[in-house]
């Protein structure tokens, strides 16, 4: 029997929709059209539906982006996402990213 006062806390609830991996993966980060306009970032973390991303160059929320990886020993992937949220982390910048395309699709 635990002692102490009051009632024990409730984990907080998890808001996400899908389960999150770890990730290191590096990615290019291009705009819509297919233009580089941030250079790199890596994942942080991964699900089906959305990303953790950090990157050294500032995007704006609400912003679209085409993120190209090449998972060890994969063929490129590219995927279609959107800004959700970002925060300035030290010297970098950490993103939420939500997919836009469920499946990557290979890059050319």
């Amino acid at each position: 029997m635990l002692r102490g006062k009051g009632t024990p806390k409730a984990m907080p609830k998890e808001r996400r929709q899908e389960p999150r991996t770890a990730s290191s993966v590096p990615l290019d980060i291009y705009d819509p059209q297919g233009r580089m306009v941030v250079g790199e970032g890596r994942f942080l973390n991964l699900s089906t539906i959305g990303a953790l991303m950090e990157s050294p160059k500032p995007m704006k929320p609400k912003s679209s982006v085409r993120l190209r990886m090449v998972p060890s020993g994969k063929s490129a992937l590219e995927i279609i996402g959107r800004v959700i949220w970002a925060r300035k982390t030290g010297s970098a910048f950490t993103y939420g990213i939500r997919f836009s395309n469920r499946e990557p699709s290979p890059a050319n």
